[in-house]
């Protein structure tokens, strides 16, 4: 009985520990398409650095001739960081932004005739 006990303490202290190194609520890492038509417009958080954080950065792989793109902060202040208008089909990406704790970005992007949309607040 004694040794059960103690295998049900260790179980739970370890258990604990586990979930003690859960992710932050707002990490996710992944990649969103931005829905605007005409362009293709993605936004991509990656963990980096250590300890490892998010970054994030917009990127296109072709056919947003005439979009603009940006990371957009959530926060009141609304900066703005990687605006740039593209000027070509080709591939196009912005510099990778810290988005970790205490960081809410999101990518937004508008195409020519002023029709805009954003990715996932993160």
């Amino acid at each position: 009985m004694k040794n059960i006990r103690r295998a049900a303490a260790v179980a739970g202290i370890a258990g604990a520990a586990v979930l003690g190194l859960g992710a932050p609520a707002w990490a996710a890492e992944g990649t969103w398409k931005v829905s605007v038509p005409g362009c293709n417009i993605y936004q991509q958080v990656q963990l980096q650095g250590s300890p490892a954080h998010d970054y994030m950065r917009w990127y296109t792989t072709g056919g947003s001739n005439g979009c603009e793109a940006w990371l957009f902060d959530g926060s009141p202040s609304g900066n703005t960081k990687g605006r740039q208008v593209i000027s070509g089909n080709g591939s196009y990406y912005s510099s990778w932004y810290y988005d970790g704790p205490g960081s809410t970005w999101q990518v937004c992007a508008r195409n020519g005739s002023g029709q805009m949309g954003c990715g996932p607040l993160n």
